[in-house]
């Protein structure tokens, strides 16, 4: 593989270009790429998929959206390897995030080239208020990648980018309503003028749910603006953004408001070396009024960063990137029994650098080193090496990899909370991951890929409660290592000329940090009978799990979608969830707690319309 010394386009997004390189898209990315043997990496520049070291996989927004996958956390679940849902509730609840038999503690969230979220902060807000019409692209990362983004990526990374805006300037707006009360409406515009590229969308939502007492309101924003300054310099910026309530039972009534804004700017300094700086600035603030007291906790975080781009010569690649981060963190809760609150801060910033060999056209090799030092308890030194290589006569790829990451101590878990004494003693978790995998072209429009992975995570940080009926406990190390083991499969492809078009991941997990499903299959099967017409059927399946809760019963959801181009301005929708009403849980706490079974949605029917301008 050869680097062509050409200038990259001003819009490259050069703070992934670490994880663009040594953590590029996957053969198996969706089958609407109809199985090329070129992806386009977070620089935006067509690579081979045979040519890379990891696993990824490129999940298509808009192809999500004429499957009827609205839902951020729906969407991620046809990526093998991932089982995205929510514990808490229906629409609306905090969303869950399993990569690789992990937890969503354990995943990182990077949206516009700003990390959110740290081990203090969690992803469930954002991860279940999040919609994929106003995502341009979505990149899952699996397996370590402390050494391409740092702490809590032992079982991967979810990256997310605003849409650029492209074309000639036009617009959309799409309606749908449905069960349960079910209402949204969102709108986009988008184009080029000159130099200037701009995204702009905007939607509101409620539902009643299918359960007493889970209302759910959000109105969001997205914007992306691009403006090429000279022939060296490109500027941009991104702001996203939502405010939304639920009612959660007859337990609290909770808010939270988003916000995350970003400035970059990257320069072609000569057809070798591309320089950007990043800025961006997230602010989340989330309010439970509980029904025995008031919770809620307000999380900033500020981060610059620099990414160089180097071509040494037609064989290695040269990526080094600094960073500054900045993330403040004040909880509160007010109680019945006792009124505690933590405020902190936590300063962090590191050095890192990746290099990438391709000594011929079948094999490439990458390795990567990044330190990283923490003011609240040290320096963290992490590490990534893997191989690709290609047997083009039976169009076959091989690939494995072996790197590390950690996972920090919450401020919750030093400092103590209502619920939970303090410990102070506690050290960071440290991971060891490996993966090895194959991806088989089995004809012109099949493929198949498998990966094995296996992940040791040492002093894994776990919270152990007071017997009952007390409700507290405390946080601590566990001794020895902690694994999670298991299997990765993703198949997909089309017959006669994509009239038919399916696709399927499938995860088994042998071993895992909760009580996860052993198996978990999604599945769908699309048939276009004539050009404007889309008719398909989806499946997901999770086997006994309990999400660390009372058993839940295996169970299997059946979803219809079909969709109708009217006129070229007049799109018509209609979906149906939860085909045969399937009586299930999302989750299901201990009864000695005072839990009870949150369950899942029953059929849902929703229709809906959109017209183009």
């Amino acid at each position: 593989m050869s680097y062509k010394k050409l200038p990259l386009r001003g819009e490259c997004c050069c703070a992934l270009a670490l994880a663009a390189l040594l953590l590029p898209v996957s053969a198996s990315a969706e089958v609407e790429n109809e199985l090329s043997p070129l992806v386009v990496s977070a620089l935006r520049i067509p690579q081979p998929a045979a040519a890379v070291t990891s696993t990824v996989t490129v999940l298509d927004p808009q192809a999500l959206q004429d499957r009827g996958l609205l839902q951020l956390r729906e969407a991620l679940n046809e990526a093998p390897g991932v089982i995205a849902t929510s514990t808490g509730g229906q629409t609306g609840a905090l969303g869950a995030l399993f990569i690789r038999g992990t937890t969503t503690a354990y995943s990182q969230m990077v949206v516009d080239g700003m990390r959110l979220g740290d081990s203090s902060s969690s992803l469930g807000n954002f991860l279940g208020a999040s919609r994929v019409y106003d995502v341009g692209r979505l990149e899952i990362l699996r397996g370590p990648q402390g050494a391409i983004y740092g702490g809590e990526s032992v079982g991967g990374v979810l990256w997310m980018e605003t849409p650029r805006g492209s074309g000639q300037p036009h617009g959309s707006v799409t309606g749908e309503g449905g069960s349960f009360g079910s209402v949204s409406l969102h709108a986009m515009h988008q184009g080029e003028v000159a130099d200037l590229s701009y995204f702009l969308a905007g939607g509101y939502e409620e539902t009643a749910n299918d359960s007493p007492h889970q209302d759910f309101h959000q109105s969001q924003i997205a914007l992306r603006l691009e403006a090429k300054i000279n022939k060296l310099w490109t500027l941009g910026t991104t702001y996203r953004g939502f405010e939304n309530s639920y009612e959660n039972g007859t337990a609290s009534d909770d808010r939270v408001h988003e916000a995350l804004a970003t400035v970059q700017a990257t320069g072609v300094i000569s057809d070798r070396w591309t320089t950007r700086f990043h800025v961006g600035f997230q602010q989340e603030a989330y309010d439970s009024d509980y029904h025995v007291g008031d919770y809620g906790s307000d999380v900033e975080a500020t981060a610059i960063s620099t990414d160089q781009r180097i071509v040494l010569n037609d064989q290695l690649l040269l990526l080094a990137t600094a960073f500054v981060h900045h993330n403040s963190y004040d909880s509160a809760s007010v109680d019945d029994w006792s009124n505690s609150r933590t405020d902190d801060a936590c300063d962090r910033y590191g050095v890192g650098a990746a290099l990438e060999w391709s000594p011929t056209a079948e094999l490439t090799a990458s390795g990567a080193l990044r330190w990283e030092d923490y003011d609240t308890y040290g320096s963290e030194l992490t590490w990534r090496i893997g191989t690709a290589y290609q047997i083009n006569r039976s169009g076959t790829t091989l690939r494995g990899g072996v790197g590390t990451s950690f996972r920090t101590p919450t401020f919750l878990d030093l400092y103590g909370s209502t619920w939970s004494d303090p410990n102070p003693d506690l050290v960071a978790e440290d991971a060891l991951g490996w993966d090895l995998g194959v991806v088989q072209k089995l004809t012109d429009h099949h493929q198949l890929e498998v990966t094995w992975f296996r992940n040791q995570i040492k002093n894994q940080i776990k919270f152990l409660s007071d017997p009952f009926p007390s409700w507290g406990g405390r946080s601590v190390n566990l001794p020895g290592t902690t694994p999670t083991q298991g299997l990765e499969v993703g198949l997909n492809g089309a017959w006669l000329e994509r009239t038919l078009a399916y696709r399927v991941a499938w995860t088994m997990l042998a071993k895992c940090l909760a009580d996860q499903p052993r198996n978990a299959v999604n599945a769908s099967f699309d048939w276009k009978p004539t050009t404007p017409a889309l008719i398909g059927i989806g499946l997901s399946h999770l086997s006994e799990h309990s999400w660390g809760g009372d058993p839940i019963g295996a169970y299997t959801l059946a979803r219809v979608y079909a969709s109708y181009q009217v006129t070229d301005t007049l799109k018509l929708h209609a979906r149906v969830e939860n085909l045969f009403n399937q009586d299930y849980e999302l989750s299901n706490p201990s009864p000695g707690w005072g839990g009870t079974p949150v369950k899942g949605a029953g059929t849902g029917v929703y229709a809906g319309v959109t017209f183009d301008w």
